[in-house]
């Protein structure tokens, strides 16, 4: 459940706000225009909510080359209209350059049913984490700012963000467009999800020993991070196309004041060692350790 918690304060115009105070007003001044709300907390005005054509509708994807027939390599997640949430290694492809084209309302590359939903945008801005230095695998979190907002409504949708110190979950949710086996050369046509459980980050470290030895985990896992998968059997992981896409959660039980019916944004999609492979789970960036930086680009203080 989405529960405001102090983690840091910032001093601005003689007011002191709470860390998360910002992203909880986007995130609950966005539900409570939705149906979903609306009907819980004017149960008296109770309406009908029709079905969601999306499951995702927070979900963008993140497209590189030719802007008119772009690849879609990284994913993201609208945060808000003007900003989409991401990997730091997603704004640039090593074979394709910049980051160039955003595109959210789809489920399906192959036919599209929802088509009337799609919205495409040029990248107009890309901020890196300052501490992100490659190949390091720390850091690794994006925000990319489309050229024109998107426009939200009832199938386009912002996701929240967790920024509790603790993560009170034993499972999430990955999504994304990536491969579906190790050495795939094109991602999925289909978006794809996955339930992932919660590794313990003394545990997922066990196998990072190569990458530590290589320094590109000069610390190994942080608490920065987080890592999930399915540990003793494997099989069930993100792979190559899933970067920057989102782990996420919903709560158990939804008020529209404290918790909402939108999708919460625990981690973004990092990097792994083999897709699938056991004992090796994936790591995420966990948003919760980012929330003051990213409110001071997504909300910056008035």
């Amino acid at each position: 459940m989405l529960i405001l918690q102090i983690i840091f304060l910032l001093p601005i115009a003689g007011k002191v706000i709470p860390v998360g105070v910002r992203a909880l007003n986007a995130c609950k001044d966005h539900a409570q225009s939705m149906l979903e709300c609306q009907n819980i907390l004017h149960p008296e005005r109770k309406v009908r909510v029709p079905i969601d054509l999306l499951l995702y509708p927070h979900m963008v994807l993140v497209g590189y080359g030719n802007i008119t027939q772009p690849s879609w390599k990284c994913s993201g997640s609208l945060i808000s209209a003007k900003w989409v949430m991401t990997a730091a290694h997603c704004a640039v492809n090593s074979g394709s350059g910049r980051a160039k084209v955003l595109k959210i309302g789809t489920a399906t590359l192959d036919f599209d049913e929802t088509k009337e939903l799609v919205q495409e945008r040029l990248v107009g801005e890309i901020i890196r984490h300052p501490n992100y230095e490659p190949p390091l695998k720390y850091h690794d979190i994006a925000l990319m700012r489309p050229e024109r907002d998107f426009i939200l409504s009832r199938y386009i949708r912002i996701a929240c963000l967790h920024f509790e110190t603790e993560l009170n979950y034993n499972n999430a949710t990955a999504i994304g467009f990536g491969t579906t086996q190790p050495g795939a050369s094109t991602g999925s046509q289909t978006l794809m999800k996955v339930e992932l459980d919660i590794i313990d980050n003394t545990i997922c470290n066990r196998s990072m020993r190569a990458l530590i030895r290589r320094g590109l985990l000069t610390t190994g896992i942080t608490e920065n991070q987080l890592c999930a998968g399915d540990y003793e059997k494997g099989g069930r992981d993100t792979c190559q196309g899933d970067s920057g896409g989102p782990l996420q959660v919903m709560a158990d039980r939804v008020d529209c004041k404290k918790s909402f019916p939108l999708h919460i944004i625990i981690g973004v999609t990092s990097f792994g060692r083999d897709c699938g492979r056991k004992k090796a789970p994936g790591v995420y960036t966990r948003v919760s350790k980012y929330i003051d930086w990213i409110e001071s680009v997504v909300w910056p203080a008035l």
